[in-house]
């Protein structure tokens, strides 16, 4: 059995959440989550290196992801906090490091702390086990939308964007009936997974 993922992107997070990117960021922001990035090695003072998972300020990386208006493509990291450690100035290079949309990440213990903070059980939210299943460790979600979301993105990255959103959710639909037969999530459920990334793609 692979282990758990290590990180998702901000995309894939907001996406498993049904909100956009700006919304994380504002989550982010107002302290409930960290955003971290791939930092490659720099100097962060005379003797000091940093490189790794590191994690940076919200704020910084709103430009990426604007509501409104047309996102900036890059923006420059300047500051980053490793571990527990506060948030320290990178001096060499002395720009920052360049980042664009895609290298902000949210870490998975991350992702499992928010959502054991601010999503009711599963049980709560219609989660019912399919035949056969047994409990391990943890609790996982009753389909696999991260497969979905990769299949998802794989489509539109092969065949570009179909003419219509209910185009794009029937083909998910039947993505995952081959995979799932009568265990396959219903039509509005994966509408409202696809209506996420629809929203995203129209706005680009």
């Amino acid at each position: 059995m692979l282990p758990p993922r290590a990180f998702y992107s901000l995309t894939e997070a907001a996406a498993r959440w049904s909100v956009t990117p700006f919304d994380v960021i504002g989550w982010a922001t107002d302290g409930l989550l960290a955003l971290s990035i791939a930092l490659p090695p720099v100097k962060t003072g005379p003797d000091e290196t940093l490189s790794g998972l590191v994690d940076i300020e919200a704020p910084h990386a709103l430009p990426l992801f604007r509501r409104d208006g047309a996102p900036s493509p890059t923006v420059a990291i300047r500051r980053v906090k490793a571990n527990e450690n506060d948030f320290r100035w990178i001096s060499d290079p002395a720009d920052g490091v360049v980042i664009i949309a895609a290298d902000v990440l949210v870490r998975r213990a991350e992702v499992d702390r928010f959502e054991g903070a601010h999503f009711p059980p599963l049980e709560e939210r219609g989660w019912r086990p399919a035949p056969g299943w047994r409990p391990g460790p943890g609790v996982p979600p009753r389909h696999d939308w991260d497969s979905f979301y990769a299949a998802l993105a794989r489509r539109i990255h092969e065949h570009g964007i179909p003419q219509t959103q209910a185009e794009l959710v029937r083909e998910m639909r039947d993505w995952f009936e081959q995979r799932e037969d009568e265990h396959a999530p219903d039509e509005s459920t994966i509408a409202r997974k696809v209506r996420i990334v629809w929203q995203e793609l129209c706005r680009a």
